[in-house]
C-alpha cells in the first residue's frame, strides 16, 4: 500500500512507516478495490490515519529530554555543550562537482522508489543563473543555439524545446504570415512559408517559398502574384495548398499568352512538392481571398471571403481547340516568285524548316498579307506563327485584321525580355528566330463571333522580305460540326479530335446566304413517327479538354436561307453528359435568321480514351408542324460548349477532393460547396477539424469567421457534420473568429470577440470550447487585443497553445486574484493541462508567425517563427532557468513574473540557492544579483508559487554570493552606502536574514581599512559542516570597526561573534572558498616578504594554522573558481582550480590531485571568462550534445605520468562566456576526450551573447550546529501528547487482549460442542466398537478426506482403501435412537448420558493445548503420545461412522430401503443440514412435539452452544457441499444427491458431523449401554418409519425429477464446462455491493474462471439445481484452494 503525498520531506519518512504498518496489517480485501471508484478514497483515508499514527509513534519515541523544563540548569548546560538538536542547512554553494554525482545516484534510486517518485518537480534539477534573457541548447552542427539577430530584416527561425536555429533571413521588406511542413518518410523535408515576402536570403520569391533543413530556398517557380494568407501541406499526397489574395502563379503568367488565363488560380493554387510544379485546378480559382485550410477525411476545405468559382470562358486555355485550316480558303498577297515558296498552303501542317514546299515568302521589298477565310462560323482566340529565316528573310511586324471588314484587331503577346503581357493593334513585333510566337485575340466575343476570317498583314520585314514557316489558328470554345470535315485539323497533335457520324438520310445543305454547310433531314409529315424517321440520328462528339461546367449552344441556320420555314419542326437533342447522366431536350427550329441558342448546361467530364461526352440529334416526334406542310425537316450545323462558372453559392467554403485523378471526374467534379452552406456574404477566416462529442475526429469541420444565421441560432462559429451546419453551445461568440485549433477534445478560438453570443460568458478574444461537455470556458481573463493566430506549439508538448496577435496584455491569475501580464511582443502561451498562461520561447520582437504542425502527426517537435527580431532562444528566461535530470530546459517562474532590470538598466543574476532550513522543510529558491521584482524587491528575491517576490529586505548593492546556515540566510556582495541611506538600510557587503522570524539578523558590519564600508566586497560565504561557523571571504579588513579580519573572517551563528583566523599573508581580497573535508581552501593573493606571490593556501582547523599547498606556486594568476573533485565514486582531497593568468589575462585550468597541483592540457580562447567548472557523469549528458554514444567511455584527461585528471565516465562542464577553439561561442560547454562540445547558449535582449554566472543544485543541506531551547508552551504540548499517546496504547493493548481472549474462548466452546455431539451419537448406538478400532478408522477416513481435497479430485472420488471397513458396504441401516422423532433434536438420554456429555463438555471447555495434553496422558488408549486434537476428532468421526454401518448390517435382512441412507452416510465427509416438515411424520411424532410448524433441525433457544451455532448457520441457507464431486455412472462429475428428509438421514448426518468434529473419548463407553437400550426399545417404531419412508420414495410417489438415492441417478448433474476450472473455497462471507460482483457465504465452492488480476478474480458459484449459476468478480483473498478443516467448519457454523 503506497500513500500519495503532496510534498517531499518529513512525509517521506512518515509514509515509509505508514506503508510498513499497512503492509503488515491484515485488512479485508474490500479495502483494496482497485477496480472501483471507492479505492482512491479508501486508500487516501488509510494513508491519512496511518500518517497520524506514525507521527504519534515518532512523538512517543522521541527523546524524553524534549519534555524537560527548559529552565533546568543542568539541561541548559547540556544544550550549550552538545549538539542536541542539530539544524541542517545546505552545503556551501560552490559549483559542487561531487554533488552532481550524488544527485544522479539519488535520481536512479528515486526512479525505482515508488514513494519518492511523487516528490516535488524540482527535485534533482539544476539551477542556472546569469546575465541572459533567453536560453537554448546547441544541436550538432549548429553555429549557435541562442541567436542575436538583425531586427531590420525578417528572420525565419526553427525552434525546438531546447534550441533555436536561423533558417533564412529576408533582405527586403515583407512578412511571413502562413506556413506548413512537408515530411518524407516521417522526417522533416521542407517548410513552406507565405506572406508578403519577396526576397529570402539571396533568392527572389513571389510571396511563397520553401526552405529545407539546410536553409536552401525553393522559389516554387516564382510563386504567385499576390500576398499569401494560408498554406496547408498534405503529407499524404505531398501537395501544398496555397491561398491568398492573388490571381495567378507567376509561372503561369510568364509562360505564354495561350495558357496564362487558364492557369489563373483566383486566390487558390496547388503546388506539387515532389514534382516541383504547380498542379492545374479543374476550376480556375475563386472570386475572393482564401484565409485558411482544413482537411477532414479525404477532403480539403478552403475557406475565405468568396462566393463563386472563376472558371468561366475568360479563363479557358486558348490552345486546346485547333481549327482545320486545310478546310479554309487560304490566299496570299504579293506571293514570292521563288519556286516552291509562293504557295500560302505551304505553311499549313508543315514539319520541315525553310525549304521549298514548307515555307511561304513574299515578294522582295513589298508588303503583303496572309488571308484565312473560314468555311463555317468560328471565334478565333489564338494565332501562332513561326518566322522564316530563309536567306535572312523574315517578318518583323504584323497587323491582324478581321474579314470581311478589314477591322484591325487588338492582339497581346509576352515580351521576350520581361515576360510581361504586351498589347498591340497596328504593329505587333515578331522576333527573328525559329520559335513559336503566340498572339491572343483581345477583342470582345461579340466582335470575334461575327468575323468570317482573318488577314495577317506583314507591315515590316527582315532582309529582302517577309514570310512564315508555320501557322496555326485556334478557337476558344470546344465545338463540333455535323460536317465531319470541318472538325479539327488533320495535323493536330491531340489524341482525341471532335467527330460526327450520320445514321439515316441526312443531306448536306449549302445556302448562298449562310456561311458554311450543314445537314438536313426531310420526311413526309405522315411519316414522322416511322421507325426510319425516328432512327435518323446525327451523333456529335466534341473534344472537351478539361472537366467542368459547360453551357451547350446549338447553331441553327435561318429557314429563310432555304425558304423552308413552313417545313421546319423541332429537333430532339440528347446530351450524354457522363456515364450516369443524360439530358434530353427539344429545340424548335422555326427561326428565320441564323441563331445560336443555348440548349443544355451542366457538368461535363474531360474527354478521354475511356469516355467522351456525346450529343445526339433526331427528329422530334411531337414537334410543332405546320398543318399546311406536306413534309417536315430538321437541320444540324454545329454545337459549341462554353465554359461557365461552376458554383455561385459557395459562401466562404469550398470542398476539394484529396485525389485529383482525372479518371475520378467522370461522374462529377472534384470540388463542391457544402451540402448545407453558410448564409450569403459569409466571411470564413478559420477552419479546423476535430471531434464533436460522439463523432469521429475525421467527421467534423469547425468554421469560424464573420457570419450568422439568426434562424438556426449560430454566430461567428459553427461546425459542419453529417452534411449539416450545427450550432455550438451558447449560439457561438459575439464578434469575429479569426483562428481555430484543436488540442485533444478542446477547440481553442481566437479573434475579436468579447464573449458568447448569448452574453452569458465573457471571453475577451480567446476561448476554449470543450466538445465533450459542449461548454465554453474562458482562458482566465483573455487578452486586451485581437488574436490573429492560434496554433499548437509542439516544442512544449501536446498541451501548449500559442496565441499571436495585436495584444499587449493577457489577463491571468496568481491563484487568488486577476493579474495583468505584460506581453510586449504579441505572443502568449497557454498550458492546456494546467489551465493557465505559461512561458514562451524567447523572441525579442513581434512575430508575424509562430507555427507548428508536427504535433498532429507526432513526427518532430519543431516550430517555426518569423518576424523582425533582435534575439531569439528556445525559452524565455530572465536570468534564471532550470535544467531537469533529462537535460531539458525549463523556466522557473510563471509567465509575467520575471525578474526585471534594475532601475539603472543593469540585469544579472550572480548566485542562487535552494534554501532549506533542514531536511524536513520544503526548499525555496533564492537568487541574488542586480535586478528588481514586480513587488519592489531589489537585488535579492525568492520564488513563491512561481512568482519572484521581495525577500524580507532589499539589498541596494550587487549581490555576489548566497548561502545559509540553518534558518539564517547570508547574502554577500558589493557594499553600497550613500549619504541618503540610513545605517540600517545600507548594504555593507553582508546581510544576514532570519528566515524563521522574517527579519534582519543584526551582526557587526564589515569595514575597509579607512573605517567605512566603501570598497567592501564579499565574494564567497562558506559553511563549516557540523559546527556553528560561517566563513566569509572578500575585500574587507575590519569587522565592527575594531576587530581586524583582513579579507577573511568567521562568524559563530550562536554567539553572533566574529573571529579572525590565524594571521595570514593575505594582501588582497579572497575570491573563493572551498571546504575539502575539514580543510579550508582559500583563493586570494598571499605575499610573504620576498617569497613569490601565491594565489592559493589552505587553513587547517586542527592545528589552527595556515599551510602551503604543494605546487601552488605554479598557478600563474589569481584564482577565480574552486570546485571539489572526486574519483568517480566519492569526494577526494582533490579540487579543480581556474583563474586568470597575470601574463596575458587568459584563463587557465589546474587540478590539485591530493598531493600536488598539476596542469592538464587545456585549450580555450583568451577572450573567454570561466565562472564555473564541474564534474558531470557522462550518463547525464544527451548523446546529441556530445555527438557520440554515451555508453562508450572517453579517454580521460591524463597527466604526464598517466594518472587520470578526470574520473572515468565523467566529463567537465564549464560555464561562463566561452570562446571555443572551433569558433563557437557558448555559455556552457562539456570538455571531454580533449575536445569541446558546446551545450548551452544564452542571449540578452539587445542581441548580444549572455553568460552563465553560477550553476547550483537542489541538494541535501549541510548540518550545522545551532542552539535551540524549547518554549514552555511547547514542552507542555509535548507532555500532553505523550500522555495521550500512552493512554491510547494502553487502551489499544487492552482491546487486543480482549479480542484474542474472546476468540480463544469461542474456539474452545466450538470444540466442546463438537466433542459433546460426537459422544452423544456414539453412546446411542447398539454396536460397541472398541476405542482403538474407532481411532484407526477415523484416521483412515481423515486421510481419505485429505486425499480428496487435491486438485485431482475435482470431478473424481478419492481412493476408498482407507475406508475398507466391511460395514461401509453392508447396507445395514443406522440407528437413530438419540434423535427425537418429531423435532429432530438430540434426546437428552439417561442421566448417565448427561453425565458423559457434561464430562465431555468440561474437557472441551479448556484450551486446546490442555485438551490435547489430557489425551496424551491416556497412553492406554493411544499409541502416539503426541497425537493432536485433530486426530482425536478424526477418531471420533470414524467411530461414529463404524457404528452407523454396523447398525445398517444388522437391519439389512429385514429391509433394503436403507441402502440409500448408508450411501449417503458414507458419502459425506461433511454434513449438510436438511429441513423436513411435519407431513413426514405420523401422529405419534406430532404428539411428541407441540410445535407442528417447526422445520428446523436445530433450536436457536437451546442451551447447547453447538445447537445455537447450527441454528444460526442454518438460518443463513443450505450448507454448501464440502468435498470434491465423484464421477457418476455416466463418467460426468456430479454433486452427490442428499438423502431424503428422513430421520435416518438426520441420524446419518449427525454421525457424519461427529466424524468431522471429533468427540471426547471419555464418556463414550458409559453412554453405550443407555444408547443400546434406547435403540432396542424404539426399534419397532423405527422399522415402521423406515417402511413409510421406502413407500414414499417409490417411483410412483417420488416427485418429478427426483431420482433414486441408491442408483447412479442419485447424483445431481452440473455444467460440464465448470469441470475445466479450478475450485476454491470461500474463507469468509462476501456480500456483493455493486453490479458485477459475486456474493457467497463462507465455505461455498467457487469455480474461478479468470485470475489475471492480482486483486479481483472472476468466478462462478453453483447454489444448487434449483438455483441459477451466479458469475461475477470477488476479492481473491476471500477464497482458498484448500477446503476448510474440521475446526474451520465448526467456527463457520
Amino acid at each position: 500500500m503506497v500513500c500519495s503525498r503532496p510534498r517531499a520531506g518529513a512525509w517521506k519518512r512518515i509514509d515509509f512507516i505508514a506503508a510498513s504498518v499497512a503492509s503488515n496489517s491484515r485488512m479485508p480485501s474490500a479495502y483494496a478495490r482497485s477496480a472501483h471508484g471507492s479505492h482512491t478514497r479508501t486508500a487516501t483515508w488509510s494513508c491519512t490515519w496511518l500518517r497520524y499514527v506514525a507521527v504519534l509513534a515518532l512523538v512517543l519515541l522521541a527523546t524524553p529530554s524534549l519534555a524537560a523544563d527548559p529552565t533546568d540548569g543542568a539541561l541548559s548546560a547540556s544544550l550549550s555543550g552538545t549538539n542536541v538538536d542539530p539544524t541542517p542547512g545546505p552545503e556551501s554553494n560552490l559549483e559542487l562537482g561531487e554533488l552532481l554525482g550524488r544527485i544522479a545516484e539519488n535520481n536512479e534510486e528515486n526512479s525505482s522508489d515508488e514513494d519518492v517518485s511523487d516528490s516535488d518537480d524540482n527535485e534533482g534539477s539544476i539551477g542556472i543563473v546569469g546575465a541572459f534573457n533567453g536560453v537554448s541548447s546547441f544541436s550538432p552542427g549548429s553555429s549557435g543555439a541562442a541567436l542575436g539577430l538583425d531586427s531590420s530584416s525578417m528572420s525565419l527561425l526553427s525552434l525546438t524545446e531546447n534550441s533555436a536555429t536561423l533558417l533564412a533571413a529576408a533582405s527586403a521588406s515583407g512578412q511571413v504570415t502562413a506556413a506548413c511542413t512537408i515530411y518524407e518518410s516521417g522526417s522533416f523535408k521542407k517548410v513552406f512559408m507565405g506572406g508578403s515576402i519577396s526576397m529570402m536570403n539571396t533568392t527572389t520569391v513571389g510571396y511563397v517559398f520553401g526552405v529545407d533543413a539546410s536553409g536552401n530556398v525553393d522559389s516554387m517557380l516564382g510563386g504567385v502574384n499576390g500576398p499569401v494568407n494560408a498554406l496547408y501541406c498534405d503529407n499524404d499526397t505531398q501537395l501544398v495548398y496555397v491561398g491568398g489574395n492573388f490571381t495567378s502563379t507567376v509561372n503561369g503568367l510568364t509562360s505564354n499568352v495561350a495558357t496564362m488565363r487558364s492557369t489563373s488560380t483566383g486566390s487558390l493554387a496547388i503546388y506539387d512538392a515532389d514534382g516541383g510544379a504547380w498542379r492545374p485546378l479543374s476550376f480556375r480559382g475563386l472570386d475572393g481571398p482564401v484565409f485558411d485550410f482544413a482537411k477532414v477525411s479525404k477532403h480539403v476545405y478552403a475557406v475565405g471571403e468568396f462566393t463563386s468559382t472563376v472558371d468561366n470562358a475568360t479563363h479557358t486555355a486558348l490552345n486546346e481547340q485547333p481549327m482545320d485550316l486545310s478546310a479554309c480558303t487560304i490566299t496570299g498577297g504579293n506571293n514570292a516568285e521563288i519556286q516552291g515558296f509562293s504557295d500560302p498552303h505551304n505553311i499549313i501542317c508543315t514539319q520541315d524548316r525553310d525549304s521549298a514546299g514548307n515555307t511561304w515568302l513574299m515578294r522582295d521589298k513589298l508588303p503583303g498579307y496572309y488571308r484565312i477565310d473560314f468555311p463555317f462560323k468560328a471565334t478565333p482566340s489564338l494565332l501562332r506563327l513561326m518566322n522564316t529565316l530563309y536567306e535572312g528573310r523574315g517578318t518583323k511586324a504584323i497587323r491582324v485584321e478581321a474579314a470581311p471588314n478589314n477591322q484591325a484587331l487588338t492582339m497581346s503577346y509576352l515580351d521576350p525580355e520581361t515576360r510581361v503581357e504586351m498589347f498591340c493593334t497596328q504593329s505587333c513585333p515578331l522576333p527573328q528566330d525559329n520559335n513559336w510566337h503566340e498572339f491572343r485575340f483581345v477583342d470582345n466575343a461579340d466582335i470575334l463571333a461575327n468575323i468570317t476570317g482573318i488577314i495577317v498583314n506583314i507591315v515590316d520585314w527582315y532582309g529582302m522580305g517577309g514570310g512564315f514557316n508555320k501557322i496555326e489558328l485556334y478557337q476558344r470554345d470546344a465545338s463540333v460540326h455535323a460536317i465531319d470535315s470541318y472538325n479539327a485539323s488533320p495535323c493536330s497533335s491531340q489524341a482525341i479530335r471532335p467527330s460526327s457520324q450520320i445514321t439515316g438520310n441526312w443531306k448536306p445543305t449549302t445556302a448562298a446566304s449562310y456561311h458554311g454547310s450543314y445537314l438536313t433531314f426531310s420526311v413526309n409529315r405522315n411519316e414522322i413517327s416511322s421507325a426510319e424517321a425516328q432512327s435518323a440520328t446525327v451523333t456529335l462528339v466534341p473534344f472537351v479538354p478539361e472537366s467542368g461546367f459547360y453551357r451547350v449552344y446549338m447553331s441553327i441556320p435561318g429557314c429563310q436561307n432555304t425558304n423552308t420555314c413552313a417545313q421546319r419542326t423541332s429537333a430532339k437533342v440528347i446530351w450524354l453528359m457522363n456515364n450516369k447522366r443524360s439530358v434530353v431536350t427539344t429545340v424548335a427550329q422555326h427561326n428565320l435568321e441564323d441563331e445560336e441558342v443555348p440548349v443544355l448546361s451542366g457538368y461535363v467530364p474531360a474527354s478521354s480514351m475511356n469516355f467522351s461526352s456525346a450529343i445526339y440529334v433526331q427528329l422530334a416526334n411531337e414537334g410543332d408542324v405546320n398543318p399546311q406542310a406536306a413534309s417536315v425537316e430538321v437541320v444540324v450545323d454545329s454545337f459549341r460548349l462554353e465554359r461557365i462558372t461552376s458554383y455561385t453559392d459557395l459562401n466562404g467554403v469550398i470542398e476539394l477532393f484529396e485525389d485529383l485523378n482525372s479518371d475520378l471526374q467522370v461522374d462529377g467534379p472534384l470540388y463542391a460547396p457544402l451540402k448545407e452552406g453558410l448564409p450569403a456574404s459569409s466571411a470564413v477566416y478559420a477552419a479546423t477539424h476535430g471531434t464533436f462529442n460522439d463523432t469521429n475526429p475525421e467527421d467534423t469541420l469547425f468554421l469560424g469567421g464573420q457570419f450568422f444565421d439568426a434562424d438556426k441560432n449560430y454566430y461567428s462559429i459553427a461546425c459542419y457534420r453529417d452534411e449539416k451546419i450545427t450550432t455550438l453551445a451558447n449560439a457561438g461568440v459575439w464578434g469575429d473568429v479569426r483562428a481555430l485549433t484543436f488540442i485533444g477534445s478542446s477547440l481553442y478560438a481566437g479573434g475579436s470577440f468579447n464573449g458568447t453570443a448569448d452574453f452569458s460568458l465573457v471571453l475577451n478574444n480567446v476561448g476554449e470550447y470543450n466538445t465533450t461537455d459542449q461548454q465554453w470556458y474562458p482562458l482566465v481573463g483573455g487578452t486586451n487585443g485581437v488574436v490573429n493566430n492560434v496554433m499548437p506549439y509542439a516544442p512544449f508538448g501536446s498541451r501548449a497553445v500559442a496565441f499571436t496577435g495585436d495584444f499587449t496584455v493577457v489577463n491571468g491569475s496568481d491563484g487568488t486574484s486577476p493579474v495583468e501580464i505584460g506581453v510586449n511582443n504579441g505572443l502568449a502561451m497557454w498550458d492546456a493541462l494546467a489551465g493557465g498562461w505559461t512561458n514562451t520561447p524567447y523572441l525579442e520582437g513581434k512575430p508575424s508567425l509562430v507555427y507548428s504542425d508536427a504535433w498532429n502527426d507526432k513526427r518532430d517537435s519543431v516550430a517555426f517563427a518569423a518576424g523582425n527580431f533582435n534575439a531569439s532562444a528556445a525559452l524565455k528566461a530572465n536570468g534564471a532557468v532550470l535544467l531537469t535530470p533529462s537535460e531539458n530546459i525549463q523556466a522557473i517562474n510563471m509567465m509575467g513574473f520575471d525578474l526585471q532590470p534594475s532601475d539603472s538598466g543593469n540585469f544579472v543574476v550572480n548566485s542562487g540557492l535552494w534554501y532549506a532550513k533542514n531536511n524536513g522543510t520544503t526548499p525555496m529558491l533564492v537568487v541574488g544579483g542586480q535586478f528588481r521584482t514586480l513587488d519592489g524587491g531589489i537585488n535579492v528575491a525568492k520564488l513563491d508559487n512561481g512568482k519572484w517576490k521581495r525577500l524580507i529586505t532589499n539589498i541596494n548593492g550587487e549581490v555576489l554570493t548566497i548561502n545559509n546556515a540553518a534558518n539564517l540566510l547570508f547574502v554577500g556582495g558589493v557594499a553600497n552606502v550613500t549619504a541618503d541611506t540610513s545605517e540600517k538600510e545600507a548594504f555593507t557587503g553582508l546581510k544576514v536574514l532570519d528566515m524563521d522570524r522574517d527579519r534582519v539578523f543584526e551582526t557587526p558590519s564589515l569595514k575597509s581599512p579607512d573605517g567605512d564600508s566603501s570598497g567592501v566586497r564579499v565574494n564567497k560565504i562558506a559553511i563549516r559542516a557540523d559546527t556553528s561557523m560561517v566563513v566569509v571571504g572578500g575585500n574587507f579588513t575590519l569587522v565592527g570597526g575594531m576587530l581586524s579580519c583582513p579579507y577573511i573572517c568567521t562568524l559563530d551563528i550562536n554567539d553572533v561573534q566574529w573571529s579572525p583566523l590565524a594571521t595570514s599573508t593575505l594582501i588582497d581580497q579572497v575570491t573563493d572558498l572551498l571546504f575539502v573535508r575539514d580543510r579550508l581552501i582559500v583563493a586570494g593573493t598571499f605575499k610573504n616578504g620576498t617569497e613569490p606571490t601565491k594565489y592559493l593556501r589552505e587553513f587547517d582547523f586542527g592545528s589552527n594554522a595556515w599551510a602551503d599547498i604543494d605546487g601552488a606556486d605554479k598557478i600563474p594568476g589569481p584564482v577565480t573558481v574552486l570546485t571539489a573533485a572526486s574519483d568517480g565514486h566519492e569526494t577526494t582531497d582533490g579540487f579543480y582550480i581556474t583563474g586568470v593568468s597575470m601574463k596575458d589575462a587568459s584563463p587557465y585550468f589546474y587540478k590539485y590531485d591530493g598531493s600536488t597541483v598539476i596542469a592538464p592540457k587545456f585549450t580555450i580562447d583568451s577572450k573567454s571568462t570561466i565562472n564555473g567548472i564541474l564534474e558531470v557523469p557522462r550518463s547525464r549528458i544527451p548523446d546529441s550534445v556530445l555527438g557520440t554514444d554515451s555508453s562508450s567511455s572517453p579517454s580521460p584527461l591524463a597527466r604526464r605520468d598517466s594518472a587520470p585528471v578526470i574520473p572515468e565516465n565523467y566529463v567537465l562542464a564549464i560555464s561562463g562566456d566561452l570562446y571555443l577553439p572551433n569558433g563557437q561561442r557558448a555559455s556552457n560547454a562539456f570538455f571531454y576526450n580533449n575536445e569541446w562540445a558546446p551545450f548551452l547558449s544564452t542571449v540578452q535582449d539587445n542581441g548580444s551573447p549572455g553568460y552563465i554566472s553560477s550553476v547550483f543544485f537542489e541538494i541535501p543541506p549541510t548540518n550545522v550546529y545551532q542552539r535551540h531551547r524549547l518554549s514552555v508552551a511547547l514542552v507542555i504540548i509535548i507532555a500532553i501528547a505523550i500522555a495521550l499517546g500512552i493512554t491510547f496504547l494502553i487502551v489499544l493493548v487492552g482491546l487486543v487482549y480482549i479480542y484474542l481472549r474472546n476468540r480463544r474462548e469461542a474456539a474452545a466452546t466450538a470444540s466442546a460442542a463438537s466433542a459433546a455431539l460426537a459422544a452423544t451419537t456414539a453412546g446411542a448406538g447398539t454396536t460397541k466398537v472398541p476405542l482403538g478400532a474407532a481411532t484407526i478408522m477415523g484416521t483412515g477416513a481423515a486421510a481419505g478426506a485429505r486425499h480428496m481435497q487435491g486438485d485431482g479430485f475435482r470431478g473424481t472420488a478419492g481412493a476408498r482403501e482407507t475406508w475398507g471397513n466391511a460395514n461401509a458396504v453392508t447396507g445395514e441401516p443406522v440407528s437413530f435412537d438419540n434423535i427425537a422423532p418429531s423435532t429432530g433434536r438430540l434426546n437428552s438420554g439417561p442421566p448417565v448420558g448427561l453425565a458423559g456429555l457434561a464430562a465431555a463438555g468440561r474437557k472441551a471447555a479448556v484450551s486446546s493445548d490442555t485438551y490435547v495434553q489430557q489425551d496424551i496422558d491416556k497412553k492406554a488408549n493411544y499409541d502416539d503420545a503426541n497425537e493432536s486434537l485433530d486426530s482425536i476428532f478424526k477418531s471420533a468421526a470414524a467411530e461414529a461412522e463404524a457404528e452407523a454401518e454396523s447398525e445398517a448390517r444388522e437391519r439389512a435382512t429385514s429391509t433394503g430401503s436403507m441402502n440409500s441412507d448408508i450411501a449417503v452416510a458414507g458419502a459425506y465427509a461433511m454434513p449438510t443440514p436438511r429441513h423436513y416438515t411435519s407431513q413426514q411424520h405420523d401422529a405419534r411424532d406430532q404428539s411428541e412435539s407441540p410445535d407442528h410448524s417447526r422445520t428446523s433441525m436445530y433450536r436457536a433457544d437451546s442451551t447447547n452452544p453447538f445447537e445455537q451455532r447450527m441454528a444460526l448457520r442454518e438460518s443463513q441457507g443450505a450448507f454448501p457441499p464440502a468435498g470434491p464431486f465423484a464421477d457418476g455412472d455416466d463418467g460426468v462429475g456430479h454433486i452427490p444427491m442428499p438423502s431424503p428428509r428422513h430421520i435416518h438421514s438426520e441420524h446419518a448426518t449427525a454421525a457424519a458431523l461427529a466424524a468431522a468434529s471429533g468427540g471426547a473419548a471419555t464418556g463414550l463407553g458409559a453412554m453405550a449401554a443407555a444408547k443400546d437400550a434406547r435403540r432396542r426399545s424404539e426399534s419397532a417404531s423405527t422399522r415402521n418409519t423406515d417402511a413409510e419412508y421406502s413407500a414414499s420414495q417409490s417411483p410412483s410417489s417420488r416427485p418429478s425429477g427426483e431420482s433414486s438415492v441408491g442408483g447412479s441417478s442419485a447424483h445431481l448433474p452440473i455444467r460440464d464446462s465448470l469441470k475445466q476450472y479450478p475450485v476454491f473455497y470461500a474463507k469468509f462471507t462476501f456480500s456483493s455491493r455493486e453490479t458485477g460482483e459475486l456474493g457467497f457465504r463462507a465455505g461455498e465452492r467457487v469455480f474461478v474462471i479468470d485470475q489475471s488480476d492480482e486483486i479481483w478474480w472472476m468466478g462462478i458459484v453453483d447454489h444448487g439445481s434449483d438455483q441459477p449459476l451466479e458469475q461475477g468478480v470477488f476479492p481473491a483473498t476471500y477464497v482458498s484452494s484448500e477446503p476448510p478443516k474440521s475446526n474451520d467448519w465448526t467456527e463457520l457454523m
